[in-house]
């Protein structure tokens, strides 16, 4: 059986359904590169006049020639300090100017890069020293202080650069000193074979500690060189997540061999992301689901001229069908797409096509492969039967770095990846994600999902963001709890939205745990909801 949402030129499908599998078309990727980082050096090299990017606080920018120079001389001092292929550099900092230039250094000396989340405690910095042992690490203010003191806990001694000197650092400028003019002109990228590992991701780390998700050379050349779903060449893009996050990885690579122009924004929040939107007449946005969200239901956010805004790119979480409409509302001039992706996948294997139904995530990208199986018998399982994701892809990860057996439980013998997503997919081969396996909540017996009571509170204006989990309970398993955050200058009672919930739920969807209101919900640094801290919180609230 052949399904295409919407034919190219030559009325080729873009997908097939072949025994309950579902196959994106196939395009054939002739590379002359083996290495990320000689593809990044060249690309940058081409047009060294190009301005890439801008800091939105100081307004300061740099050329493509500039990035290439100082990326150069920082492969330079890290060849100094034996840094070669297979040695892991870590990078711990927020988006600046800076940020990108270890990043690249490391591609082009064929060593790993190994982003950290720079908000991390010392608990999760240990975990990541321990597990990535990093020659050298490039720390920014917030993070540098917090490596120090868990690399004294477990005595391990490497190099730390510092971006804003810290004592006991070195400083980033010294590592773009003293170096030739000779040796910066004749630098030459390390040659690699393409199945090396690139680049370290952690996992979100929803349930244990993070695992180190290992992509290969050919995984970011397979995305960087497909010239779909994001491609930024006519494009002022913009982003708001870190080197930490796939989504600001893979964009910041992309920014580069696409010869746009990057706006690197600060935190997010719904008044900046307006304001610099405007400023800089960005015309392509990629924003968490929890950030869209926030952005739509902003208060002011008519005030300001979003014409620039072409595209804008959700996914992380569930973007439910009445959330996408009202965006789509709220931005009429703004084509809204929502994708579903991994860290694991490298980035982006379902996207919605312009006739693709609101709420749905989209359908199967080219080179790629999905099906939806029984968590139980593992069936291939055909429409709207939901059961758990599995996917294929021409990008995604090689394995957990130093953890075979966690990528055994991911990836089967037939090499499909398991997502852990409780998901559908409909006749037109649109896919539904409905929530994680692992966060069903279960109260006498009857299983549900976070999201469908979210939906239900997410329907009255007074409530900006919320998150359901379970509070353990003695004898009913769990009771379902909703933390709650309003929108500004707007009230709603915990009564109301348990009445709410009562009136259009089954009796065992009910808030037995009531309502919780935060001034904000707490947020990982890519912008999703950080469920588990409030299930952390919502353990304290049981009665045993």
């Amino acid at each position: 059986m052949v399904v295409n949402g919407k034919g190219t030129s030559n009325d080729e499908p873009l997908f097939t359904i072949e025994d309950n599998i579902l196959k994106g078309r196939v395009v054939k990727i002739d590379s002359k590169y083996t290495s990320i980082g000689k593809l990044l050096f060249d690309s940058l090299r081409n047009k060294p006049d190009f301005i890439g990017q801008v800091d939105t606080i100081t307004g300061n920018e740099d050329t493509f020639g500039e990035i290439a120079d100082r990326a150069v001389k920082c492969a330079l001092w890290l060849q100094k300090y034996g840094v070669g292929k297979g040695d892991v550099v870590a990078i711990s900092t927020h988006n600046h100017l800076d940020a990108v230039v270890p990043y690249f250094a490391t591609f082009f000396l064929g060593a790993i890069a190994n982003p950290w989340d720079y908000e991390m405690n010392i608990q999760l910095a240990r975990h990541f020293i321990k597990l990535t042992q990093p020659k050298v690490i490039f720390a920014n203010e917030k993070s540098v202080s917090v490596i120090m003191e868990a690399s004294k806990i477990e005595v391990f001694h490497t190099k730390v650069v510092s971006f804003s000197g810290f004592p006991g650092t070195i400083p980033f400028s010294d590592v773009l000193k003293d170096h030739t003019e000779s040796a910066v002109v004749n630098f030459e990228c390390k040659q690699i074979e393409d199945h090396l590992t690139a680049l370290i991701l952690f996992s979100s780390g929803t349930t244990d500690l993070p695992k180190g998700t290992q992509l290969s050379n050919r995984a970011l050349l397979n995305v960087m060189e497909l010239n779909e779903n994001f491609a930024l060449s006519t494009t002022t893009p913009m982003w708001f997540s870190s080197l930490y996050w796939v989504s600001g990885s893979l964009l910041s690579l992309k920014s580069i061999t696409s010869y746009s122009k990057k706006i690197i924004a600060p935190d997010f929040d719904e008044k900046t992301a307006c304001e610099l939107i405007e400023k800089f007449q960005v015309s392509w946005l990629m924003l968490s689901t929890s950030m869209s969200n926030r952005l739509v239901r902003y208060n002011h956010l008519h005030e300001y001229n979003l014409s620039s805004l072409k595209t804008l790119l959700t996914g992380g979480a569930i973007l439910t069908k009445e959330s996408e409409e009202l965006m789509r509302k709220n931005l009429p001039n703004t084509r809204i797409i929502q994708a579903y992706g991994m860290t694991e996948l490298c980035g982006l294997v379902l996207i919605q096509l312009p006739d693709t139904v609101s709420g749905s995530c989209g359908v199967i990208s080219t080179n790629c492969q999905a099906k939806i199986v029984d968590p139980g018998t593992g069936n291939v399982l055909g429409p709207n039967q939901p059961g758990e994701l599995c996917v294929k892809s021409w990008s995604m990860m090689t394995g957990y770095y130093r953890n075979p057996e966690a990528t055994k439980a991911t990836i089967d013998k037939e090499g499909w990846m398991h997502t852990g997503d409780l998901a559908y997919y409909n006749e037109k081969g649109e896919f539904f994600i409905i929530d994680r396996l692992k966060e069903l909540i279960k109260y006498q017996g009857h299983q549900m999902t976070p999201v469908e009571i979210e939906t239900v509170l997410h329907s009255h204006p007074a409530v900006l963001e919320v998150a359901v989990v379970g509070i353990p309970h003695p004898t009913d398993d769990e009771h379902p709890v909703a933390f709650v955050s309003k929108v500004p200058n707007k009230e709603v009672s915990a009564e109301e939205l348990i009445k709410i919930v009562e009136m259009n739920l089954m009796d065992h969807h009910k808030l037995r745990g009531g309502v919780k209101f935060l001034p904000t919900l707490p947020h990982t640094h890519s912008g999703k909801i950080a469920r588990k801290e409030l299930r952390a919180v919502a353990k304290t609230l049981a009665d045993f």
